[in-house]
């Protein structure tokens, strides 16, 4: 009897110790949202692989990723090609106006690959970063798409509709209801956002109404908004609020603290600590 008692004991203890790991996070469970893959070495916006691996070493799980396509129809990882990111293989890029570069101008794939960001800089796919997050299966990425986004998201079903596990980790993030509606329709996605809601907060009840009619759990908000009452409205409906972009540690735990951040340099970690 004490041999069997012996075992039940054993055994439960181990469902005990297990099950927190395997608890299941959702992603506004994180408080940082890393921007462009986070900073890396005084750089911002890179989207590149060493600043995916540094976030992630520094605890971050929810990755702020921009998605463009390159000129034969891949999804690169860019957040504006007017920036310079010391590319001059790309300097002909800036003479256009955000938005208005016709696509047969951008690189191809193969050339965007084959340039490195600030010369030391891994630059990634969409493909390079599911491959990515098949390792790293706690990571989410937010998805900032860039160009059209029905057009974006059809891609990306097309090309991972198999593959669950990576949609599951994928968060839309939308600038408005018609582009979550539209993006829903073509695949049934569990996570989603709506982004730089940053412009106006006239209406924030009927905003209220559609994020808990299409059970939208984050939202991000401009700084300057923060001083605003009805940014209580929109916590007190359960929803929550990533603040872009702060940097400074200390001004997000004097005045953020309890709501999450998208930021270059404050990592999860430090939040945690």
């Amino acid at each position: 009897m004490k041999y069997w008692k012996a075992i039940i004991f054993l055994f439960g203890g181990g469902l005990c110790a297990c099950s927190p790991s395997t608890r299941s996070v959702n992603f506004y469970d994180y408080n940082v949202i890393a921007h462009a893959c986070g900073g890396i070495d005084g750089y911002t916006y890179t989207d590149s692989l060493e600043a995916l691996n540094h976030s992630y070493e520094n605890g971050d799980r929810l990755f702020d990723i921009d998605l463009r396509f390159s000129s034969d129809g891949e999804i690169i990882l860019r957040h504006e090609w007017s920036q310079d990111l010391e590319q001059p293989e790309f300097e002909y890029l800036m003479q256009y106006q955000i938005g208005e570069i016709p696509r047969e101008q951008l690189p191809t794939l193969e050339e965007f690959k084959n340039t490195l960001v600030f010369s030391k800089y891994t630059p990634l796919s969409f493909r390079d970063v599911v491959s990515w997050m098949k390792s790293h299966s706690d990571a989410y990425m937010v998805l900032d798409t860039k160009e059209d986004p029905e057009e974006t998201y059809t891609w990306i079903i097309e090309n991972f509709k198999e593959d669950k596990t990576i949609l599951n980790h994928l968060v839309l993030s939308c600038y408005s209801f018609q582009d979550l509606k539209a993006v829903l329709e073509i695949y049934p996605f569990e996570n989603f956002m709506l982004r730089q809601y940053a412009d106006n907060l006239d209406g924030v009840d009927d905003f209220i109404s559609d994020c808990n009619a299409y059970h939208v759990k984050a939202v991000s908000i401009d700084l300057r908004h923060l001083n605003d009452k009805r940014i209580q409205d929109i916590r007190s409906n359960g929803i929550k609020i990533y603040w872009a972009v702060e940097n400074d540690i200390k001004e997000y735990t004097q005045k953020y603290l309890g709501d999450g951040v998208i930021s270059d340099w404050i990592t999860e970690n430090e939040i945690k600590k």
